[in-house]
């Protein structure tokens, strides 16, 4: 990076892209969290209706513990993650489409949060154009096209 005002001078610039930190995961699990609500009221008041059960279908369990709903069927069982390594090996098409569910949904989230979030590269160009900043031997066109890159 080098100034536009300042000739001869330039040096190194650190810019942060692609950087979402934890919040695709938060968005992630809120997202499932109230499927998971939504298809427990629904179960609970129309328990028996096909559309109902498509959605989930949920058992009780206590053992032990306190006693806690899981899907035992539908489309939040396959969003669920496998309760343990048994699990996988018995219903191996649950851990993959739950391992799908997950990276698909954060790798979503994540480009949602850097658009939104003021990170993208058109955004840190539009930055360093309003500092009189540009990268040596780009134009303005081409350094989004550099930073889209990174």
């Amino acid at each position: 990076i080098k100034s536009a005002r300042y000739r001869g001078q330039y040096s190194s610039y650190p810019i942060k892209l692609f950087y979402t930190s934890n919040i695709p995961i938060i968005l992630q699990s809120a997202l499932v969290s109230n499927l998971y609500v939504i298809s427990q009221m629904l179960a609970v008041k129309f328990s028996g209706n096909f559309l109902v059960n498509l959605l989930g279908t949920w058992d009780d369990v206590s053992g032990g513990g306190p006693a806690r709903a899981y899907p035992v069927g539908g489309l939040c069982y396959y969003l669920s993650p496998p309760e343990t390594l048994a699990h996988i090996g018995e219903d191996p098409v649950h851990a993959v489409l739950y391992i799908f569910f997950m990276l698909g949904s954060c790798a979503f989230f994540s480009k949602t949060w850097i658009e939104v979030s003021g990170s993208s590269a058109k955004d840190v160009a539009k930055q360093l154009k309003e500092q009189q900043m540009v990268m040596r031997g780009h134009r303005e066109k081409s350094m989004i096209h550099e930073l889209n890159r990174y």
